[in-house]
């Protein structure tokens, strides 16, 4: 099928209004084009790279620089972590790394980098890669044990404030506060979509043994990301026993984009957003505060706290200095094989000892870097065809 084609049918079913504003951020550049596309990603991977790996961990399916972000757990601590799993399944190592490498090129691509120094971050993704896999035992990551560019940017999250965001996202009505629907990341909510979600977050707290809150204050339409635009998002306005003002989440949860391409056995599960919430709590060490799967009917979404010091970590924060940008690849790739390492034999997954071995094995490696290395001229051709077809209203047919 080809690539436009492709797009368009795996954005079939979402709201048109920001299906469209997902259209165009596409087209602002190459890496976040290949943000919004991993299923054609994967698609190519499965046809051209021909490397036996048997290994199978639990894996979010969309390893990507951006997909590494901040979030503070229920300790109050702000971890640095894998933070999207929406198309989170059992896979091959391979599948993930892949991804990130093609990544890691294209952000250097995009800072102007020299060719030399693309490959220095990515054997520096590797050499961490393996190194941590083969010592057999995850790493957790927090400000304490933070370096270089990523402390700092840690550092600075904790500076931010709740009740700044609230501010921020709200406006005073009487004696209390509401969304402010003129923010660009809130749209209106229809009567039918407020009754709905007030339902949905109404159930769950009745059956939900500690509470987060007391009263829902107000509902909005969440408008953020790239890929997930045009999904149901929903941001809540709540209050609990003390007065505070919090904003949670509610973020529809549907079938991985790599359900067509995985050949792996996948346990049952519950729902979509199930699925989405096991296997994030199996992969990173210290969970996002309040996250829960909630049913409706055949949907499913996922909940969780909007807090200040959430945020993606854009690598346009880099300082220019090629040393920063080496430990902060080194980081993300410790933390790729902890996760791994973290959620081991774990219903089909590898064990810790196949990992090791795995990390020991250079074929796959040399063989996935020559692979890697010339993927990203697929994506700018991609991305062109793309942005002709937008200009040709191909999808508005």
């Amino acid at each position: 099928m080809p690539v436009i084609a492709q797009i368009k049918q795996g954005n079939l079913g979402r709201n048109k209004l920001l299906l469209e504003q997902k259209y165009y951020r596409m087209t602002e550049g190459v890496y976040r084009f290949f943000r919004a596309t991993s299923s054609i990603f994967y698609h190519d991977f499965i046809q051209h790279f021909s490397t036996t790996d048997h290994t199978r961990v639990w894996g979010c399916g969309d390893l990507h620089l951006q997909n590494f972000g901040t979030y503070k757990a229920e300790n109050r601590l702000v971890y640095f972590d894998i933070n999207d799993f929406d198309d989170a399944l059992l896979l091959p190592a391979t599948w993930e790394i892949s991804r990130m490498l093609v990544s890691i090129l294209l952000a250097a691509e995009e800072l102007d980098m020299e060719p030399s120094e693309s490959q220095s971050l990515l054997k520096t993704f590797l050499k961490s890669y393996t190194t941590t896999l083969s010592m057999g035992k995850p790493i957790d990551i927090e400000r304490r044990s933070a370096e270089g560019m990523l402390k700092e940017f840690l550092e600075n999250l904790e500076k931010r404030r709740r009740r700044d965001l609230i501010k921020e996202r709200t406006i005073k009505s009487d004696n209390s506060r509401l969304l402010n629907v003129d923010y660009e990341k809130v749209l209106p909510i229809s009567e039918e979509q407020n009754t709905k979600v007030r339902r949905l977050l109404e159930s769950w707290h009745s059956q939900h043994p500690t509470p987060f809150y007391e009263r829902i204050c107000d509902v909005g339409v969440r408008v953020t990301g790239t890929a997930s635009l045009g999904l149901e998002r929903y941001v809540v306005l709540v209050e609990n026993t003390k007065e505070k003002l919090y904003l949670l989440d509610l973020k529809e949860a549907r079938h991985s984009t790599l359900t067509p391409y995985i050949q792996l056995p996948q346990p049952h599960w519950h729902s979509e957003a199930h699925r989405i919430v096991g296997i994030q709590s199996r992969v990173n060490n210290v969970l996002p505060t309040l996250l829960n799967p909630i049913v409706n009917d055949s949907q499913s979404f996922v909940l969780k706290e909007l807090q200040p010091e959430q945020d993606k970590f854009d690598f346009h924060y880099w300082d220019g200095e090629l040393e920063s940008f080496l430990s902060l690849i080194s980081t993300i790739g410790t933390i790729t094989a902890s996760g791994q390492l973290r959620s081991a034999g774990r219903q089909g997954s590898s064990i810790a000892d196949e990992l090791i071995d795995f990390a020991h094995d250079t074929q796959w490696q040399r063989d996935l870097l020559a692979y890697c290395r010339d993927y990203p001229t697929k994506v700018h051709q991609d991305y062109f065809q793309f942005c002709e077809a937008l200009e040709e209203d191909f999808f508005d047919e």
